[in-house]
């Protein structure tokens, strides 16, 4: 994460009460026995999940048809496999600790036939059971587009774990329960780590490009290329804005910004590796800069080379919090400023001013005229 979320980030209670059912099946599952109406809680939430079963001639299984499936599929394993199912569930519900003990081998006990039909439950659980009436109703009314607004309340409309795309556009005129909304991240993703699905500290909005395009299923705590385990930031607690720089490369050509991320902390230092490697970090900002002298002739606009290094001295002020949550891209436009201030800006200008002559203003002008 760029930024942690902030210490009164909001929770779904949609999630939290899921999570407490899975839990609670787990554990009730342990015991040989069938499937019943106590395999579920006698609570409003366990009674909507019962409630929630293929009627005849329905389509596709629905809640309670995915407990009992999984349920027979447990019961088909030792009392051993329930017991050790159920204790990996509830001993790591404390996120905080899991991020420090980095358990990417969590699961590896677990049968692989058995494993899709946890996969499959607990997929449902998020996809399909969050939304339900009863299910919502059961949780405290709030569903998820409620959350999503006071998630970005809280946290802003900025990307926390990039910082360079907004979660979600805002639309003028549109009530806050039908503005679109985000996906929510599975931080520790939903294939290798079924029994988080619907933990509430597992899951909030980050933009589409993170999620979608950059993130999809890699694993926080183990990296696909090494093969090693690695260290993540705890996204409640931990953030990268402070470990993080720019600086300009000058060749004969065209400068070039480069990210840093670099600490002499080993720790640190993986941290940083494994939030670039997750979210492509560096590709994406350096991208955002490339070539550097079309962002500084569209976004910056100098008149000449005194406009430019004079704009340049202005914009050093760091940005405010609140500009960080609401405007994309801000924290990394000031430390470009930085980075453009610790350099001669004239081989800059001269590269902004070349291609200016080369592709210039008739052309930019017939766009806004219309033509």
């Amino acid at each position: 994460m760029l930024f942690p979320l902030e210490q009164n980030t909001p929770e779904f209670a949609v999630f939290t009460a899921l999570n407490a059912e899975l839990l609670y099946f787990l554990e009730h599952v342990i015991p040989a026995g069938g499937f019943n109406r106590q395999s579920l809680s006698d609570t409003s939430l366990g009674l909507a999940c019962w409630n929630n079963k293929k009627v005849p001639n329905g389509k596709g299984l629905l809640t309670q048809d995915k407990f009992k499936a999984l349920h027979a599929a447990l019961q088909r394993e030792s009392e051993a496999i329930r017991q050790r199912l159920f204790e990996a569930m509830r001993g790591n519900q404390n996120f905080a600790d899991l991020f420090q003990q980095r358990s990417y081998d969590l699961l590896e006990f677990v049968p692989l036939a058995l494993m899709k039909l946890l996969q499959a439950l607990c997929y449902h659980l998020y996809t399909h059971t969050k939304a339900l009436v009863d299910v919502v109703a059961a949780a405290g009314g709030i569903d998820i587009n409620g959350h999503f607004t006071d998630f970005k309340t809280v946290n802003g409309q900025v990307c926390r774990a990039c910082g360079l795309y907004l979660v979600a556009p805002f639309r003028a005129n549109i009530p806050d329960e039908e503005q679109w909304r985000a996906d929510y991240d599975h931080l520790l993703c939903k294939s290798k780590y079924p029994i988080f699905a619907v933990h509430p500290k597992n899951l909030f909005p980050i933009c589409q490009t993170c999620n979608q395009d950059a993130k999809k299923s890699k694993d926080m705590f183990f990296c696909d290329t090494t093969k090693q385990p690695r260290q993540s930031f705890y996204p409640y607690a931990e953030g990268a804005s402070q470990l993080v720089d720019l600086e300009i490369e000058l060749d004969d050509i065209s400068p070039k910004v480069r990210v840093r991320l670099e600490s002499e902390d080993p720790v640190l230092k993986s941290k940083l590796d494994t939030w670039n490697d997750v979210f492509e970090i560096k590709n994406l900002v350096e991208g955002r800069y490339l070539p550097l002298e079309h962002y500084v002739s569209d976004r910056i606009r100098p008149r000449n080379l005194l406009d430019l290094q004079a704009q340049v001295a202005r914009e050093l002020n760091p940005p405010s919090v609140a500009a960080l949550k609401r405007t994309e891209g801000v924290f990394w436009d000031h430390k470009l400023y930085v980075a453009l201030s610790r350099i001669n800006l004239d081989f800059v200008w001269s590269v902004v001013e070349f291609q200016e002559q080369e592709h210039g203003a008739p052309g930019g002008e017939a766009i806004l005229a219309g033509a």
